[in-house]
């Protein structure tokens, strides 16, 4: 059964309850409890979260343990800090200008517990800020990392990308539109050299900041490009707690290009710098790496140039002398040669000459002799003499008794005329065979 207010058996059976307390008199308690528990200012550390800076000069936020940013928070104190003491606090981190307040920077802050009746909440109103705590964290936060990247082999992997010689090619993550990327920019085309800039616009500051910049390395990293740069320009500590980020810093290890990075002042250094392939000192510092590197490349490909000219200089002279000295050489030969040739001809002209004439010498007395020889066969020379050719009636000449007989008619020519004559009789000397006898007389001999 449920209980109703407004019945009267109930009623009766209730204790009778005492006035309570009215809003503002458990606000009051609250306040003087709080005001008894803390009566002095404390100290609190703890990580910012939603500041919002207003018009009439107070800072309001709320601190939460660094490991709930971004959660369902366990513990949330809001914190005021008032015009008034915002010009201490201001003026002790000038002091040190490393650390700004913003969203995610850890701080240690002293103040005064405060119940706020009004609003029904305990707030801390802040009177002071320690820089050095921030700082502190800053550093050993980075020497964490640090350690976690070297036991995992990637504090040297980028820088052992090799760099390339001519890197026109950049890559340029920062926030577009920045002072960061213009000072770049226009360092690299105030040279005039062709270099080809693509920018992968990423926030540089803030809680979203290291996502940003991860994401954006990554896609330069998958891109057609030589190398990479990595630039802000400078501000506190705290502005680049983003460059000391784990996200980022294995972005940059892990990347397929070479990457530089120029982030903030000359003093300094963030986890990134370790993790990259080169770390300069600015925005500025970092094109000129980049720069440098083409320059050199340019310088060498000159020097190449003009040894290579050099060389072939040398060379064309060295073969020039040797062609000279070979023309001469040869002109010397070729005119020992023809001098050679034509005493060799004149002696061979010599030689074949007086050969020519004792041949023609001995030619004419072969040719006197043969003369003589013909002349002493000529028959008319014969007929001269005295002798006389006797012929048959048939032509032949009668060299033989054995080729007539009596009664033939013979025709005797002389010198100055013929005779004709008729065989009487034939007649041979004693002692001489017939040529006809002496055969027969031999063929028998033979058989």
């Amino acid at each position: 059964m449920s209980w109703l207010p407004n019945s009267r058996a109930r009623a009766d059976t209730l204790p009778p309850v005492p006035d309570g307390l009215t809003v503002g008199e458990l606000c009051g308690r609250v306040e003087r409890s709080i005001r008894d528990a803390f009566p002095d200012e404390v100290w609190v550390r703890g990580a910012i979260s939603g500041i919002n800076r207003s018009a009439n000069g107070h800072v309001y936020f709320d601190l939460v343990d660094p490991g709930e940013l971004g959660k369902q928070s366990a513990a949330t104190l809001p914190i005021a800090l008032f015009a008034q003491s915002r010009q201490r606090v201001n003026a002790i981190l000038r002091k040190t200008n490393s650390v700004r307040m913003s969203d995610g920077v850890e701080i240690q802050i002293r103040g005064a517990v405060n119940y706020y009746p009004k609003q029904g909440r305990v707030q801390l109103i802040m009177s002071l800020i320690d820089p050095a705590f921030t700082l502190g964290q800053i550093e050993a936060a980075k020497a964490e990392l640090l350690e976690a990247l070297r036991v995992e082999g990637l504090l040297d992997a980028n820088r052992s990308r090799p760099f390339p010689v001519l890197p026109l090619r950049v890559g340029l993550v920062t926030s577009a539109g920045s002072a960061a990327e213009a000072d770049f920019v226009d360092h690299l085309r105030s040279t005039g050299l062709p270099f080809e800039i693509t920018v992968f616009d990423a926030r540089v500051q803030g809680d979203d900041a290291p996502a940003a910049i991860a994401g954006a390395l990554r896609d330069a990293g998958e891109s057609d490009l030589d190398v990479i740069a990595l630039v802000r320009g400078g501000g506190a500590k705290t502005d680049l707690v983003a460059f000391d980020n784990a996200a980022v810093a294995r972005a940059i290890a892990t990347n397929p290009l070479p990457v530089i990075v120029g982030v903030g002042h000359e003093t300094d250094r963030s986890v990134a710098d370790d993790v990259a392939h080169t770390s300069a000192k600015t925005p500025t510092a970092c094109a000129a790496v980049i720069i440098d590197a083409v320059v050199l490349y340019d310088h060498r490909v000159n020097i190449a140039a003009e040894r290579i000219a050099t060389a072939a200089i040398n060379h064309l002279g060295r073969a020039d002398l040797t062609l000279a000295d070979a023309r001469a050489r040869l002109g010397r030969r070729a005119i020992e040669t023809v001098a050679a040739r034509q005493a060799n001809l004149e002696t061979i002209s010599e030689r074949i000459a007086a050969r020519t004439s004792r041949a023609v010498e001995l030619a004419d007395l072969h040719l006197d002799h043969q003369h003589v020889r013909v002349r002493s066969l000529d028959p008319a020379v014969a007929l001269a003499r005295g002798w006389s050719i006797t012929h048959r009636p048939d032509g032949t000449v009668v060299t033989s008794v054995d080729q007539v007989g009596e009664g033939d008619t013979l025709t005797t020519t002389l010198a100055d005329g013929t005779l004709e004559s008729v065989v009487q009789g034939v007649r041979r000397p004693a002692g001489v065979t017939s040529p006809k006898t002496a055969e027969s007389t031999a063929e028998a001999t033979e058989s």
